[in-house]
């Protein structure tokens, strides 16, 4: 693997790994909403606990 700087589609270096993947809508990908808000309630106590 060569390393560098990986550019998006449209030439300009990605902010977030975000800009890399398309994100769709929770609706459209058919998850359980209690499970989405369990998971963002998870991240948000990790990131308070660090």
């Amino acid at each position: 693997m060569v390393l560098g700087i990986r550019y998006s589609v449209f030439g300009q270096p990605p902010r977030l790994i975000f800009d890399l993947v398309p994100i769709e809508p929770a609706h459209k990908l058919k998850i359980d909403q209690n499970k989405l808000q369990n998971c963002r309630s998870n991240i948000l106590n990790l990131v308070n606990v660090l």
